[in-house]
């Protein structure tokens, strides 16, 4: 019921400025979510993490798992086509180390997550296919689960096991 709650709350923060708040934009074939009317931020996101699938990173801006991170949303970020199932710190890893393009890929915060999750219908019409894939804020968990967004129709948040291999993720790149 919370993680409901959680959601809704979401959702309405994010449609409370006139018109529509934030916008899914094909740019030379890359798919974009800009976030820019709603409460975000434009110093880039760490890519990185101090903490593994059995223990939380320290709570500060340098750790993309820390609820720091999670506080805004960046502002202007491109999705990666691919989505892979991966442990959470396999993933994470799998972001940072992503060359394409260029690099500066990193797992999505849970608030951006969510975006991801009430975009995807525009997302997937932009040209996403499969599942949109999880969040690499473990925030709220216990040090060996994180916040997992379930992209199930339903907005489904549940707490995943870090070390579960088979939960989905795809990389964002901030611009």
């Amino acid at each position: 019921m919370r993680n409901i709650k959680k959601l809704c709350m979401m959702l309405v923060c994010l449609t409370a400025t006139a018109g529509y708040a934030q916008q899914v934009l094909v740019e030379n074939g890359k798919i974009v979510i800009d976030a820019s009317a709603i409460p975000n931020t434009q110093v880039k996101k760490a890519r990185t993490t101090d903490g593994t699938n059995t223990k939380r990173g320290t709570n500060d801006a340098t750790n993309i798992s820390s609820v720091v991170s999670d506080e805004k949303v960046y502002y202007k970020f491109e999705l990666s086509p691919t989505r892979f199932t991966a442990t959470w710190q396999d993933a994470v890893n799998r972001c940072k180390d992503l060359a394409d393009d260029g690099g500066g890929w990193r797992l999505p915060t849970h608030k951006e997550a969510v975006l991801i999750y009430i975009l995807w219908p525009e997302l997937r019409k932009a040209g996403l296919t499969n599942a949109a894939g999880g969040t690499g804020t473990d925030a709220g968990g216990d040090g060996t689960t994180c916040p997992y967004v379930t992209y199930d129709g339903n907005g489904t948040i549940k707490m995943a096991g870090k070390s579960e291999s088979g939960n989905f993720y795809r990389c964002i790149r901030d611009l």
